[in-house]
């Protein structure tokens, strides 16, 4: 797995640009998108979500190259796992 963190509207433009490429919403599979939506991730008090996304997704072309450029921009972060479990842990508490 590898961990990520953005601005939500930075996520907001990935979702729709990687849903369009790949033709989503697919009517005959019921999937309605690449990744899950804003509001199913965890947060944090900077507006930021964290995303955990399987190694091999990250190595399709789109994504990767997608990834390349949102890192290179400083537009999303890299993190560890334990920084990714915290912002779990953060996300769940009242």
């Amino acid at each position: 797995m590898r961990y990520f963190r953005s601005a939500v509207p930075t996520y907001g433009e990935l979702c729709e640009q990687l849903d369009a490429a790949y033709g989503y919403p697919k009517p005959e599979t019921k999937t309605l998108r690449t990744l899950p939506a804003v509001d199913e991730l965890p947060s944090d008090a900077d507006g930021r979500i964290y995303l955990a996304v399987p190694d091999e997704y990250c190595e399709y072309q789109l994504p990767k190259q997608a990834l390349t450029a949102l890192l290179g921009q400083g537009l999303a972060e890299e993190i560890t796992e334990e920084q990714y479990s915290i912002a779990l842990l953060s996300d769940s508490q009242p």
